[in-house]
C-alpha cells in the first residue's frame, strides 16, 4: 500500500493487520527526497552531539555511533506533526494519542551491534501496554544488514519476564525463549522512506550488522491518551538500568 493511498478503508486495513499480527509496514511513508534531507542533517547533527559524550550516545567497538537513546533532532518534531504519521497513530491507539520520545538506530556497516530479545513495554512500563513504535527506515533494512526481526503475534502473551543483558544501549532481555518456538520469526525488508510500526508488546530484536551496508531508522514512540505510567515499575526499571551501566563502565 502507498501511503499516498492512506483512506479510511486502508487505515482499517492496516489496523486489522497491526492488532493481529503485532506489527504492520506503510510503504513509501517518505518519499525519498525527504530521506536524502534528513540522512544530510542527522549526519551534521550527529557530528556536533556525540563530542558531548552524552550518555544517551552508545558506540560500536570502533566508536561509532550505533544508537542515540531520546534524540533531540530538528526532524523528530517535523515528522510527528505531519498528518499521515496523526492519520496512523490515531487509527491504532485512539484519537489524540500522546508522544513520549524518539530514537536513533544507527546500525554502521561492519560493525553495528545486536538488539537483544525483548519487548518495549519492559522498558516503558505502561499498565495496559497499548503503545506502539513507528520505525522509520533511512537505508535499507533487511536479514543482510541487521533488520528487525519479529515473533509474529507475540504481542498476544503479554509481558513477559525480562532480565539484565549487560548490553550498550538495550539494558533488557527476554528471561526465557523456549516457548517462541511456537511464532514465526519474520525479518521484514524495508526500503528507505518504508516505516514498520509495532505494538510495545510484541517480541523483537535485531543481529548484528555484518554487511558493508549500514542500516539506520528513527523511531517515534506513542501512547494512548488513556494509558498510564506504572511509577513502581519504571522505579524498579531505573534501578535495573543503573546496574547495566555501572557493568558496561567496569568492562569497557
Amino acid at each position: 500500500m502507498k501511503i499516498d493511498n492512506l483512506n479510511n478503508q486502508s487505515l482499517k486495513e492496516k489496523r486489522e493487520e497491526y492488532l493481529q499480527n503485532g506489527f504492520t509496514i506503510y510503504r513509501n511513508f517518505l518519499n525519498l527526497s525527504i530521506i536524502k534531507a534528513i540522512k544530510k542533517e542527522l549526519k551534521v547533527y550527529l557530528k556536533k552531539q556525540v563530542n558531548l559524550k552524552k550518555k544517551q550516545f552508545h558506540l560500536t567497538k570502533d566508536n561509532k555511533i550505533n544508537s542515540v537513546h531520546n534524540i533531540k533532532f530538528n526532524w523528530i518534531r517535523k515528522l510527528q506533526n505531519l498528518k499521515k504519521t496523526k492519520k496512523i497513530t490515531s487509527s491504532l491507539l485512539g484519537d489524540n494519542p500522546k508522544k513520549f520520545g524518539a530514537e536513533l538506530f544507527a546500525k554502521p556497516a561492519k560493525t553495528g551491534l545486536n538488539v537483544p530479545i525483548h519487548q518495549d513495554n519492559f522498558y516503558w512500563n505502561t499498565r495496559t501496554g497499548n503503545a506502539l513504535t513507528m520505525w522509520i527506515a533511512l537505508n535499507k533494512s533487511n536479514k543482510e544488514n541487521g533488520g528487525i526481526f519479529y515473533f509474529k503475534k507475540s504481542h498476544k502473551t503479554g509481558l513477559q519476564k525480562h532480565k539484565l543483558s549487560f548490553h550498550p544501549g538495550t539494558s533488557q532481555k527476554l528471561s526465557e525463549k523456549i516457548h517462541l518456538k511456537k511464532f514465526k520469526k519474520i525479518t521484514p525488508s524495508l526500503k528507505p522512506g518504508d516505516c514498520i510500526v509495532h505494538n510495545s508488546l510484541i517480541i523483537h530484536g535485531s543481529n548484528k550488522n555484518f554487511s558493508n551496508k549500514t542500516r539506520s531508522g528513527l523511531t517515534l514512540r506513542y501512547i494512548s491518551k488513556n494509558e498510564k505510567f506504572d511509577n513502581l515499575k519504571i522505579a524498579k526499571y531505573k534501578k535495573s538500568l543503573e546496574k547495566n551501566i555501572k557493568f558496561l563502565k567496569e568492562n569497557n
